[in-house]
């Protein structure tokens, strides 16, 4: 196994196309009212988006909170928690995509971060995958209602490489690092790398990973490392290549 750091100092952006940045600081929600709209939850976090956007995200939102009633999707379910967990996530992993990247997203649940990623990135060509029934239909009905041109697989990941290939897969809250490499292990050839969302406990799953030879050829690097606001908890983003 490869590793490297190429942790970013936080004011530098890493790719192209991100519609927003990430602020360094924590912003002015702290000691304030709850938000009382998506406009207000993301000038507090000091992002920027085009007025389009925030409009979309706001329906996403809505919509996201309506199917929550009927099925479990999400805990972020007021404009600053989702701002500052889901949004935050999405942005700093757009930082990391280039330009028109094929991009999979699997067991999106709720669609974060690929439903947002395809709001955010229009540029990207996002499909999403969740083999749980009842999730995908309500990510083909968040996508109808949207006008997102995002593909829903009702399959598992390793179903979808078996026809398709992409650029980079995503993947947040998905199972742990040896969970994931071990649906992978033998679809490397369908995709580039893998873009992970993790949080502080990333270090523990990749020693688990490493002690059951899944890291065995495998080149790691730490793109992003980010706190969440309001937490001491860090968030990372990490990358799996093939060693080649």
């Amino acid at each position: 196994m490869t590793e490297i750091d190429e942790t970013k100092p936080d004011s530098e952006a890493v790719g192209p196309g991100a519609e927003g940045s990430a602020s360094r600081h924590d912003a002015s929600w702290q000691d304030t009212p709850a938000s009382s709209s998506m406009a207000e939850a993301i000038e507090r976090m000091e992002l920027q988006f085009s007025s389009k956007t925030v409009d979309w995200l706001d329906q996403y939102c809505r919509l996201l909170w309506d199917w929550n009633t009927k099925i479990n999707l999400t805990r972020h379910t007021d404009y600053d928690k989702f701002v500052r967990r889901d949004l935050l996530d999405t942005v700093r992993l757009a930082e990391l995509l280039k330009e028109q990247e094929d991009v999979l997203d699997i067991g999106t649940g709720g669609g974060v971060p690929g439903l947002v990623l395809a709001i955010i990135r229009p540029d990207l060509q996002v499909s999403v995958c969740d083999s749980v029934a009842k999730k995908s239909r309500v990510l083909q009905s968040l996508v109808g209602s949207l006008g997102l041109h995002v593909p829903v697989y009702a399959v598992r990941v390793q179903d979808v490489l078996e026809d398709m290939r992409f650029h980079s897969l995503t993947s947040r809250a998905v199972g742990s690092i040896r969970q994931q490499l071990n649906w992978l292990k033998d679809h490397w050839l369908g995709f580039d790398r893998l873009l992970a969302i993790k949080g502080p406990r990333w270090t523990a799953e990749r020693g688990e990973a490493r002690h059951h030879g899944l890291l065995n050829g495998v080149e790691l690097r730490k793109l992003s490392e980010y706190v969440m606001p309001g937490t001491d908890s860090q968030s990372v983003i990490l990358e799996f290549r093939r060693e080649r």
